[in-house]
């Protein structure tokens, strides 16, 4: 197993304090170790960062939300985790792994912000 770097930049449009924008990036399968977000210097308090591993066109249902960070603008880094379950279904309590990037697709949303040019740069660390 290695461990990659990727980046997404998001550039957001719009009024002051409701301006949007969205970016994707294919990437392999594989797990999501760290991810680091960076925010722009004037990026307002009231931004909201949505992270999801999409599904993809081969079958493989359903988005995963890996991170959603609301009414921030500061940097900084998160660990995302999942919970696991057991063969019935059930969830296992205090047993978490990291998420599954499944779809080899990440999807950045940013929604509440001011029109930037590199709103939110989001790093992200995925062990394929």
């Amino acid at each position: 197993m290695t461990i990659e770097l990727h980046k997404i930049s998001v550039t957001t449009s719009g009024v002051a304090g409701s301006a949007s924008g969205s970016a994707i990036k294919a990437v392999p399968r594989g797990k999501i170790k760290a991810i680091y977000l960076d925010y722009h210097a004037s990026a307002p308090a009231t931004s909201d960062v949505t992270i999801k591993a999409e599904a993809d066109s081969t079958g493989i249902p359903g988005d995963l939300t890996l991170l959603t960070r609301s009414n921030s603008a500061t940097d900084g880094w998160f660990y995302p985790k999942v919970q696991k379950h057991d063969n019935a279904g059930a969830a296992i309590t205090g047993d978490y792994d990291d998420p599954v990037v499944h779809g080899g697709i990440i999807s950045v949303t940013v929604a509440q912000a001011d029109a930037l040019t590199d709103c939110v740069v989001v790093y992200f660390y995925l062990e394929v």
